[in-house]
C-alpha cells in the first residue's frame, strides 16, 4: 500500500510539473472556493464553537439532551452537544468536537465511535442556501434535502449504538483566563486544515477530470445504462460534493432521481470531507474502515427518505 501511494502521489507531481499553467489554475480555484465561500461562513461556527465548549456550554446541553439520547442510542450526555453542534455548523464541527471531547477525558474511545455515527452532519446553510437555493433554485429542495439529512442520520445512530448505558455523570470543566486566544489559535488550525484539504481536493478533482479517469468511469457506467452525466456527477461528488452536486442538479434529470443522488453526496461527505474529519477523530481510534461504513450506510437511509419524500411531494 504504501509503494502504491508513493507511485500516486510521483504521478500528480509529474502531472502537476508538466501541465503546471493549467494546475496552478486549478490551485487558484480551490482557494477562491475556499476563502469567499467556505471560509466566511464557516470560521465565525469554529471560533464560537470552541468558546461555548470552554464556558461550559457542553454540560448544559448535555444535561437539556442526556435522557433521550441515553435511551435510544446508550450515548453519553456530552454526545447532545455534539449533536447540537454538528446540526448548526455541518461538517467537520462533529468530528472536530468529539475529538476535543475525548482529550478532555469527557468521553471514552468506545463512545466517541458510537457518537461519530449520529453527529457527522452537514449544515443548513450548505444544504439550504448552497445546494437548494443556489443549485436547484428552490428552498423546498433544501429543506426536503435537509430534513432527510437529519433524520437519516438520527436512524443511522441506531444501527451503531452501545450496548450499554453510558454514565450519567456530566464533568464541568472551569472555564480558563484565556479562552478568546485559546479559541481563536485553535479555530485558525481547524479551519487551515479545511482550507488545505478542500484545495488539494480541488486540484485532484481536476486532475482526473483532464486524464480520462472520471470520463472512463462514466463510460464503464454508460454501458450499463446509467447516463454519463450523471456518472460524471456523482464520481466527482465522491471526491468533492460541492462540485458533485452542482453537476447531478444541472444534469436534466428529474428531481425523483437527482435530489436523492444529492442527498448522499451530501450524506457520504466525499473524500474531502472524509480526509478532515479522518484529521480531527486521529486522536479517538476510530478507523477509516469504520468510518467510512457509517457513512455509507448514513448515505443510502438519507437518500431513501429523501426519495420517499419527493415521492410524497409529487404525488400531492
Amino acid at each position: 500500500m504504501r509503494n502504491i501511494s508513493i507511485a500516486v502521489i510521483c504521478i500528480f507531481l509529474i502531472i502537476f510539473a508538466v501541465y503546471s499553467d493549467i494546475y496552478l489554475q486549478s490551485v487558484r480555484n480551490g482557494l477562491n472556493l475556499y476563502v469567499y465561500s467556505v471560509l466566511p461562513s464557516m470560521l465565525p461556527f469554529f471560533f464560537f464553537s470552541k468558546m461555548l465548549t470552554e464556558l461550559g456550554f457542553a454540560s448544559d446541553a448535555g444535561h437539556l439532551m442526556k435522557k433521550p439520547l441515553q435511551k435510544i442510542y446508550h450515548a453519553p450526555p456530552i454526545s447532545g452537544y455534539i449533536l447540537i453542534m454538528s446540526m448548526l455548523c455541518g461538517y467537520p464541527i462533529g468530528a472536530k468536537l468529539i475529538s476535543e471531547c475525548r482529550e478532555q477525558g469527557l468521553i471514552t474511545e468506545k463512545e466517541a465511535k458510537s457518537v461519530s455515527t449520529f453527529t457527522s452532519t452537514s449544515g443548513p446553510l450548505f444544504i439550504i442556501g448552497t445546494v437548494g437555493v443556489g443549485m436547484f433554485e428552490n428552498k423546498l429542495v433544501g429543506f426536503i434535502l435537509l430534513i432527510s439529512h437529519y433524520i437519516g442520520t438520527l436512524l443511522n445512530g441506531l444501527i451503531y449504538r452501545s450496548k450499554s448505558t453510558s454514565a450519567d455523570v456530566l464533568p464541568v470543566t472551569p472555564p480558563s483566563s484565556d479562552i478568546l486566544n485559546k479559541a481563536m489559535l485553535n479555530t485558525f488550525l481547524s479551519i487551515g486544515i479545511v482550507g488545505g484539504y478542500i484545495t488539494v481536493f480541488n486540484l485532484f478533482l481536476d486532475v482526473m477530470e483532464n486524464t480520462g479517469i472520471t470520463p472512463f468511469f462514466a463510460t464503464v457506467f454508460s454501458h450499463l445504462g446509467i447516463p454519463t452525466r450523471l456518472t460524471s456527477g456523482v464520481v466527482g461528488g465522491l471526491i468533492e460534493m460541492t462540485k458533485g452536486c452542482l453537476m447531478v442538479s444541472n444534469s436534466g434529470f428529474p428531481i425523483l432521481i437527482t435530489l436523492p443522488l444529492c442527498e448522499f453526496l451530501i450524506t457520504f461527505g466525499g473524500l474531502s470531507v472524509t480526509f478532515q474529519s479522518l484529521t480531527f477523530l486521529s486522536q479517538t481510534k476510530i478507523s477509516p474502515a469504520f468510518y467510512l461504513l457509517s457513512k455509507f450506510t448514513q448515505g443510502i437511509i438519507c437518500s431513501l427518505i429523501c426519495l420517499i419524500i419527493c415521492f410524497i411531494a409529487t404525488l400531492n
